[in-house]
């Protein structure tokens, strides 16, 4: 029928069990009546235009009521009751049927004043309860004559997760009332459309009670408002809360609260929530929140927070991801469990499964990188091919410790770690019978070109700074460029020997003295580029 009619049943799955088998005779008929035969009298049914709302109501109302009318409006005053034991309903929502402007909630003893504009000569009266069963009645003024109702245009927001509305939320509990959350959940996912709506606070609206059941194309909140949701465009000097979805463009000083879906913009100058869906711009001057965000951006001076996000998340200071996301950009920290693209960020990174390349000023964590792995101090990955940082950790990749002598009677340690392509190079080193250089540290990158079981070739780009007595620094540091066969003597034990072409910088420089090119070794004197070698012994951990 849903696929036939346009149409669709919305129900709690815990109370129709959707596997019993129906076994009722062909009925010729109206709809809700097959369902009252179908499923018993216990289960009400609302209809808007594209729902067929079932709901689990065993109970039943009575109401009694008497009218003042005046020349305009007219003063509705009775008494909400349970039909079998005859106690008040308190908490029932009243409303105006046919303007869905007015409302009001019954007191502890089911007492109510629905104060109505009277529009027209008959008055239509809503009463709505949980497991009640809804109720109507209608109204008969004296008359000469009786138009033709119009109702207005009735919507329906089904909800995946009855338990994830606007006002379980914390900005949604602070910014409503409890006689609002009550309203809500009388009257479950239906709302009515209104063209404007002008509210001081959310209790006091052009809407009156009902603001918060009401889809506007234009609001205007001075402090604040609640509605069903907008159509249009919502300005709030300190915040804007909408039960349900957010189509258009949102503005608020302070805050923005979505119970359903965005689709378009919001801006605020503290920070935007959204318990759905995001299609489009979420702008926070501190923070955005979303459950999953399609084909958009989250940009916040500070935090940025999503279940799933296919767009990007731009933050000052913190991007948060709890599954999968496409693009974080912060200067603090990125955490994602999947990202699609590439993480920056100023301090750290993390991705706690797959990532495409990450950049950090400080540390990058993650499980597998496709891409490129840089960072300032150090890089940490299951898999990663190209890693380049001061020490680069990587479980599938590169890890030896290695000790040579080089050209210049230096005898290092070196490590060596990083993935199977790239790697990082830290070494320290004593020199052997200089006067003035003592101790040297070297930091560089390395790529793994041609690696089998006997055999393995690299090269690397090393900086080398020298110290005097007393770790004092010296001006002659050296760059050197290293090619290095080395050949396996055991599975994890390699011997190489390494030419090297070398820039050093002279240890006395000479006054005048230009630039040397030099076949083996540099000169004391005189800056020089230099041929050199290296030979050591290499332990190869994996």
């Amino acid at each position: 029928m849903e696929r036939t009619e346009s149409f669709y049943f919305s129900y709690n799955s815990n109370l129709l069990d959707t596997e019993k088998i129906v076994d009722t005779k062909p009925f010729d008929g109206l709809l809700i009546d097959y369902l009252e035969k179908l499923l018993g009298e216990k289960f009400s049914f609302k209809e808007t235009e594209s729902h067929v709302i079932i709901t689990y109501a065993p109970q039943r109302m009575d109401v009694s009521v008497e009218v003042e009318p005046t020349s305009n409006r007219a003063m509705v005053m009775g008494y909400v009751r349970d039909i079998r034991t005859k106690e008040g309903i308190p908490h029932a929502s009243i409303y105006d049927r046919v303007a869905f402007q007015t409302s009001t909630l019954s007191d502890k003893n089911g007492y109510f004043v629905l104060d109505l504009k009277k529009a027209d000569h008959i008055l239509a009266i809503g009463l709505s309860k949980e497991n009640y069963r809804d109720t109507s009645i209608m109204l008969l003024l004296p008359i000469d004559a009786v138009k033709n109702l119009k109702g207005r245009k009735l919507g329906y927001y089904a909800r995946q997760d009855s338990s994830r509305t606007v006002y379980d939320s914390y900005f949604g509990h602070f910014f409503t009332s409890s006689a609002q959350r009550l309203q809500s959940l009388n009257l479950g996912g239906v709302f009515a459309y209104s063209p404007f709506q002008m509210s001081l606070t959310p209790g006091l609206s052009t809407h009156g009670f009902f603001n918060s059941q009401i889809v506007n194309t234009f609001s205007l909140n001075l402090i604040g408002g609640a509605t069903a949701g907008v159509d249009g465009t919502e300005l709030a000097g300190g915040f804007n809360v909408n039960q349900y979805d957010m189509r258009g463009a949102q503005f608020a000083g302070v805050i923005n609260v979505v119970g359903g879906n965005v689709k378009g913009f919001q801006l605020a100058g503290g920070g935007n929530v959204v318990m759905n869906d995001v299609e489009g711009v979420q702008i926070g001057g501190v923070w955005n929140l979303a459950d999953t965000v399609h084909h958009g951006i989250q940009l916040s001076g500070g935090f940025n927070g999503a279940k799933t996000s296919y767009g990007s998340q731009i933050a000052g200071v913190h991007n948060l991801s709890r599954n999968e996301v496409a693009v974080q950009i912060t200067g603090g920290v990125n955490i994602a469990k999947v990202v699609k693209g590439a993480q920056l960020a100023g301090v750290l990174n993390v991705s706690r499964k797959e990532v495409v390349s990450q950049l950090a000023g400080g540390i990058n964590i993650a499980k597998k990188v496709k891409g490129v792995q840089l960072a300032g101090v150090l890089n940490i990955a299951d898999s990663s091919d190209y890693p380049i940082a001061l020490l680069s950790l990587v479980k599938n990749g590169t890890k030896q410790l290695s000790v040579h002598i080089d050209d210049s009677k230096l005898v290092a340690l070196n490590f060596r770690s990083g993935g199977r392509v790239l790697y990082s190079v830290l070494g320290f080193g004593l020199y052997v019978d200089d006067p003035i250089m003592k101790y040297a540290a070297e930091f560089g990158l390395g790529a793994r070109l041609i690696h089998t079981s006997k055999f393995s070739f690299s090269t690397e780009l090393v900086q080398r700074t020298n110290f005097a007595d007393n770790f004092r620094t010296t001006d002659n540091n050296r760059v050197s460029l290293r090619f290095m066969p080395a050949m396996y003597l055991s599975k994890h034990l390699q011997v190489f020997a390494a030419p090297s072409f070398n820039y050093a910088q002279a240890l006395e420089q000479e006054s005048g003295a230009g630039t040397a090119w030099r076949f083996w070794g540099a000169s004391r004197t005189r800056n020089s580029f230099h041929g050199g070698g290296t030979v050591g012994i290499n332990y190869v951990f994996n």
